[in-house]
């Protein structure tokens, strides 16, 4: 013979099971989203905050008082300057490794 009342108690709870009532899960049904973590605002901004600083920098130095070429012709001298160091070190250190390898 059937259990009635089991039955209905299975059924019932299956579907109280399915069919969760909580606010998550309703938002989450409806495709919105549930309140968002701290960390999901505060990472971007960060971000954002952080690429303007590197714009803001890069303005500073094309807008300058000195003129452009004077500014072009210092950048360019430091950059040439920074190459022959790097050079030099790199020569440096690959002499130390032939020596270190004999």
């Amino acid at each position: 013979m059937i259990d009635w009342r089991n039955t209905l108690n299975q059924l019932n709870s299956q579907l109280t099971n399915t069919y969760d009532t909580g606010v998550s899960t309703a938002l989450d049904r409806l495709g919105l989203e549930s309140k968002r973590d701290p960390n999901d605002l505060i990472l971007p901004a960060i971000g954002v905050f952080s690429a303007g600083l590197v714009v803001g920098a890069a303005l500073g130095v094309l807008f300058a008082p000195k003129g452009g070429n004077e500014l072009r012709g210092d950048l360019r001298h430091r950059l040439d300057d920074l190459k022959d160091r790097g050079q030099s070190r790199y020569d440096e250190l690959r002499s130390e490794r032939l020596d270190a390898g004999e």
